[in-house]
């Protein structure tokens, strides 16, 4: 039996459209189950966002063959990860450096009103969205943060989408060392 086959007699449900080898209901509720879990406690952030971008990378893999710029990962982004129709969203900032990605609708979507609990509970979506833009792009430095979210208070979610830049260590100044 092949992998492929595998995931589908393990996934409980249809023979609907597939994400990363997840049926796409099972892909909704994990995305519904992981913000409800973030609202609960922030604890589950961090393995949420990691099962998002691992979730992610996997979309990447079944979406291409070779690596794209940015600007057409950044296109792709919301049909890819099974979002087009199901939220609104748009692009508020989009340079060749950076985006800001805002979502609306995710109550609608997710079917609860996601409570103010005063931190960002789209961990999950945060990692999915980053791990989809590195593995289509090839680059691994492209970094998303949620800047805005229901979670927070705000009426929508927003992203940001850069390029990491690798820390450079200060260079020490001997100039004041005196020699003895």
């Amino acid at each position: 039996m092949s992998r492929r086959q595998d995931c589908h007699s393990v996934s409980c449900c249809s023979s609907g459209p597939w994400l990363g080898g997840i049926a796409a209901s099972d892909f909704a509720a994990l995305d519904r189950l992981a913000e409800k879990l973030i609202c609960l406690d922030s604890g589950f952030t961090a393995p949420l966002r990691e099962i998002g971008r691992v979730v992610g990378e996997r979309i990447a893999r079944e979406q291409n063959e070779k690596p794209v710029d940015l600007e057409a990962a950044l296109s792709a982004l919301i049909p890819a990860c099974g979002l087009e129709g199901a939220v609104e969203s748009h692009f508020l900032q989009r340079n060749a450096e950076e985006a800001l990605l805002q979502i609306t609708g995710c109550g609608a979507v997710l079917g609860w009103q996601v409570p103010t609990v005063h931190r960002a509970v789209c961990g999950f979506d945060a990692g999915l969205f980053e791990g989809f833009l590195c593995g289509v792009t090839g680059e691994r430095a492209l970094s998303v943060e949620e800047t805005a979210c229901l979670g927070l208070g705000h009426a929508s979610c927003e992203f940001r989408i850069h390029r990491r830049h690798r820390e450079i260590a200060p260079v020490e100044d001997h100039s004041m060392i005196r020699q003895s």
